[in-house]
């Protein structure tokens, strides 16, 4: 048997470690970077290494899951840095190979379920860099990119688009050569980054050299992400709470540890009574999904937090995750559902319970069960059975009839292929439904914990979460497959 008490106290002693791994993406733009005193001269060469060594066998780069948007914006930036700064007898082969793969699976993109995050913004601004570099792609077919680019900067004030209060300047690499340099340092946050990203902190830096802060944070960020960049740095408010949120499943928030506390109060520390919280410290936008795991978390835990933040979040029909949004995310309706049962007593508690049922309950009945921050529908699927139990158990129900119908015949679950992190997620909502609905089949129980045993041991992460491109957060998705199996054996 395992230790998982002894792991759950490991995992919270690291929790103020940087664990979100690597991409091709933003390692891509970072290897574009060239040292501050002589343009011929990477800043960082062996990022360069580094993708020619993670190039996939089918000429892409990006998660081992092939996600189109993820492997084709990698693949697109990966190439960009080979044509500008590779050595044509060395990179000729990787760049047709990757042009090739560019060529097949373009027409796939309406494939996915959702875009990576800033896609419709980023993904012209490659293809016309590609241009001018010459690069064999299909351009005929990506035409429709244009417009949807405009449609996204239409929703966003021109004043704005120099704030650091919208989530464009995440991606701010979308601008390319359009950058008003002197504007841009307005967007800059006190760590040096553009949007808490590497690769916008990388962009920054190809048309900015003389930036000592910018390069003080990638720096930073490289050596955290080991010798690669990875998309957010940091995310210390989304790690912590939602690493806490994946044990509070399993009961370890019912009389936290002092381990746990510390965290805890960190989150306190860092809440705004009107805007809620971020997934970091260092980033100036504020969002709903992680407003709402932290204000759950506290509230559970006796810390005083005031449930009227979520008024600024809400629409009429709806509630935003960030501001000016193209699509708003049912995870986050989700997510308050659950943050809103711990408040029976505010006054706007109905209404938006209301509002945020039949959101969900409208997506989920459609077969929406993709969000646009989790590759995965049973990411989506098991925090709905977890979030509509008691507001509608009828709803948990089905979703719960959907998982178990999809389970496969050795126990695990897998969207794109079984995985450990979506076996977690499907048995902590099985779990949750089994002790607090109705009792499920224990063979269905027993086959999923068996199999999450194996993931468990094997510690194999294929990237699922959405950011620009897919990565893995590495400790909320143990703490995922740690919680589930607690939750198993203590049933």
């Amino acid at each position: 048997m395992l230790d998982l008490k002894s792991d759950v106290r490991q995992l919270l002693i690291s929790l103020d470690q940087q664990v979100v791994l690597g991409t091709a993406y933003d390692t891509a733009w970072v290897a574009r970077v060239h040292d501050n005193g002589n343009s011929s001269v990477l800043a960082f060469p062996h990022t360069l290494d580094w993708l020619r060594q993670n190039q996939h066998s089918d000429g892409s780069w990006g998660s081992l899951i092939e996600f189109y948007h993820d492997r084709i914006i990698s693949t697109m930036a990966a190439l960009v840095v080979l044509n500008e700064s590779g050595t044509p007898t060395q990179d000729a082969e990787a760049i047709r190979r990757g042009e090739n793969y560019l060529h097949q699976r373009f027409r796939f993109l309406h494939q996915d379920p959702c875009e990576t995050v800033g896609f419709e913004l980023i993904f012209p601004t490659l293809l016309e860099k590609a241009w001018q570099l010459d690069m064999s792609l299909p351009y005929s077919q990506c035409d429709r990119y244009y417009h949807i680019r405009e449609e996204k900067l239409q929703l966003i004030p021109p004043e704005l688009i120099y704030s650091r209060k919208v989530t464009s300047t995440h991606s701010l690499e979308f601008m390319g050569s359009d950058l008003d340099i002197d504007r841009t340092i307005e967007l800059q946050e006190k760590n040096g980054s553009f949007g808490n990203s590497p690769s916008a902190t990388a962009y920054f830096l190809r048309e900015c050299r003389d930036n000592p802060e910018a390069r003080r944070y990638l720096a930073e960020a490289v050596d955290a992400g080991g010798g690669v960049a990875m998309p957010l740095h940091p995310v210390e408010i989304f790690n912590k709470s939602w690493t806490l949120y994946n044990l509070s499943l399993a009961g370890f928030l019912a009389d936290p540890s002092d381990e746990m506390r510390v965290h805890l109060d960190f989150l306190y520390q860092t809440w705004d009574a009107r805007r809620g919280v971020g997934f970091s410290t260092q980033y100036s936008v504020p969002d709903l999904d992680d407003t709402a795991v932290v204000f759950k978390l506290l509230r559970l835990t006796g810390y005083d937090v005031d449930p009227a933040v979520f008024l600024t979040y809400e629409k009429d029909n709806h509630f935003m995750c960030f501001p000016y949004e193209r699509t708003p995310s049912i995870g986050v309706h989700v997510h308050l559902l659950d943050a809103l049962r711990v408040c029976p007593e505010y006054e706007h508690q109905p209404r938006m319970v209301r509002k945020a049922l039949d959101f969900s309950r409208a997506q989920l009945r459609k077969c929406r069960w993709f969000d646009k921050w989790h590759a995965s529908p049973y990411y989506i699927i098991a925090h709905a059975v977890i979030a509509t139990i008691g507001y509608d158990n009828g709803l948990a129900r089905e979703l719960v009839s959907c998982i178990i119908a999809s389970q496969r015949a050795v126990g695990d679950w897998g969207y794109y292929c079984p995985t450990g992190e979506e076996t977690a997620y499907c048995l902590q909502a099985l779990m949750t439904y089994h002790q607090q609905v109705e009792p499920l089949d224990r063979g269905i129980l027993a086959r999923a914990a068996g199999r999450l045993y194996d993931y468990y041991q094997t510690q194999n992460y294929p990237a699922l979460w959405i950011d620009k491109c897919l990565y893995t957060p590495l400790r909320v998705v143990q703490s995922a497959m740690t919680s589930a199996l607690r939750m198993y054996e203590t049933f």
